[in-house]
């Protein structure tokens, strides 16, 4: 007979400022509400390990409008490593895909509050599965990046 887990939460942890995120952060829901320009690093794949994963929802703790965030958020998947992914669009632009090089998501000041992504890693490679609503006419609020935004 299995294990039966009752009375189970999401384990939630919020984000106003730069973050460098544990191998014992795997399964938190980030809910990241910059006070300014800010970073959250993730763990090294050693500290990570394989199946380490994390969602990452931008917030201002408010109802949502389009484009309101007001500042960046900077997820950095480290110098070097392989991100493969896509982020969608719930509006009329193509989304962005993740190309050699991109060592970042830039959720923009642009962004929308509820814009997410999904993170995980096998351990060799990031992976990364995201929604987001553009707000600016076709350029995309969340994007995957070679740099960090400012």
């Amino acid at each position: 007979m299995g294990r039966v887990f009752f009375n189970t939460k999401l384990n939630i942890h919020k984000i106003t400022a730069d973050y460098q995120a544990l191998g014992s952060d795997s399964g938190k829901l980030f809910l990241c509400n910059p006070t300014a320009t800010t970073a959250l690093t993730l763990p090294t794949y050693a500290d990570a390990g394989e199946g380490w994963y994390c969602t990452i929802m931008i917030t201002e703790d408010t109802a949502a409008t389009a484009g309101s965030m007001n500042q960046i958020l900077n997820v950095d998947f480290g110098s070097g490593n392989t991100v493969i992914g896509q982020i969608g669009a719930s509006s009329n632009v193509a989304g962005d895909l993740a190309v050699s090089g991109d060592d970042f998501v830039n959720f923009t000041a642009a962004a929308t509050p509820g814009d997410y992504i999904n993170v995980f890693t096998d351990g060799v490679n990031w992976y990364v599965q995201g929604m987001a609503t553009d707000s600016t006419a076709g350029t995309g609020d969340v994007l995957f990046n070679s740099a960090a935004a400012s």
